[in-house]
């Protein structure tokens, strides 16, 4: 059996279980009761949900009685951002601030991204160990940056983060490249494609995570075969709180923060939930999200939960790889 995912553990950890006693049923009564409070929440503190909510019975009493709420357009929050912040701004640790007419602002308590942390910090040991150099080529000079957290997460593993941020020099990243030689890297697809090529052959890279954009299983090759190392996958979005899944030793789909984040697929023209297996539109819901919760937030991207059970051997669900990927600040 491949090695079972980080992740397992982890969220088992988080729900209050033993990992062996992680079945589905025990995290959906888990999501169930997350649901509720994050229901009530809304209601008392969401002057944007308190709205949509109306209508909602009190008490839900399954799962499926999720299926009620509307789903959240995102140019409906970009409008009125505040409106769906929940706490004061005292406890606003960061704002990221995405492009669009108009454009779109997420708002996150420092709890909040302790918790993106943690799960970088688990998810990297998929395939990183104790010692490794990991080479980050995403946004990293801010605090609280997607590379910054990353970084911080490298350390509790116990690896070393060299901060890059995104590639906008080659000569300087092949320089970077040889002189630090890592034994990972992360970074966007095209511009980690980019410097395998540039670099011309292996160069003692052992693994690399992509993220922030649709990873082609062409492009995953080719990567694969210039450096001779094994490339995984990541699947967030700014809205999840950057971080939503990433793929474990099988690579047969991304394991989900399934704690931290109800992820449904959905027809994208009635909002049904889909059954295992039937393509649709990925929408989410924040479950540990006190700052700006967001209930069932279309994020646009085709996919489908895949049927069967993972080689890994786990009980989390699989969705299927998906694009286009996240946007960094």
């Amino acid at each position: 059996m491949t090695q079972l995912t980080p992740l397992h553990p982890w969220i088992a950890h988080t729900i209050g279980c033993a990992p062996d006693a992680l079945t589905r049923a025990a995290l959906e009564a888990y999501q169930l009761r997350r649901l509720q409070e994050t229901l009530d929440w809304c209601r008392a503190r969401s002057a944007f949900y308190r709205e949509r909510l109306a209508s909602m019975p009190p008490v839900l009493a399954s799962l499926a009685d999720w299926a009620a709420v509307p789903l959240t357009e995102p140019d409906a929050v970009a409008k009125r951002p505040f409106a769906c912040v929940c706490v004061s701004q005292s406890e606003i640790a960061r704002v990221v601030t995405l492009p669009g007419t108009p454009p779109r602002r997420v708002f996150l308590t420092a709890e909040e991204q302790e918790r993106t942390r943690d799960f970088f910090h688990v998810g990297m040991g998929t395939f990183a160990a104790p010692g490794d150099r990991v080479l980050i080529l995403l946004p990293c000079a801010r605090p609280g940056s997607v590379g910054d957290l990353l970084a911080e997460a490298l350390a509790r593993l116990g690896a070393r983060a060299i901060r890059h941020g995104l590639v906008t020099d080659m000569a300087q990243a092949l320089a970077v490249l040889a002189a630090k030689r890592p034994d990972g890297v992360v970074g966007v697809p095209g511009q980690v494609l980019a410097l395998a090529r540039a670099a011309g052959g292996p160069v003692g890279v052992r693994y690399v995570l992509l993220s922030g954009a649709h990873a082609a299983a062409a492009v995953v090759a080719e990567i694969e075969a210039l450096w001779g190392c094994t490339v995984y996958d990541h699947y967030g979005t700014t809205e999840m709180g950057l971080g939503g899944g990433v793929e474990c030793a099988a690579r047969q789909g991304y394991h989900l923060r399934e704690a931290d984040l109800y992820v449904e697929v959905v027809d994208p023209r009635s909002g049904a939930p889909l059954p295992e297996g039937t393509p649709g539109e990925v929408v989410f819901t924040t479950l540990t999200r006190h700052g700006m919760p967001l209930l069932r937030y279309r994020t646009g991207d085709r996919s489908r939960f895949l049927p069967g059970a993972c080689a890994c051997g786990t009980t989390l669900r699989r969705l299927q790889k998906i694009g286009p990927g996240t946007e960094f600040d």
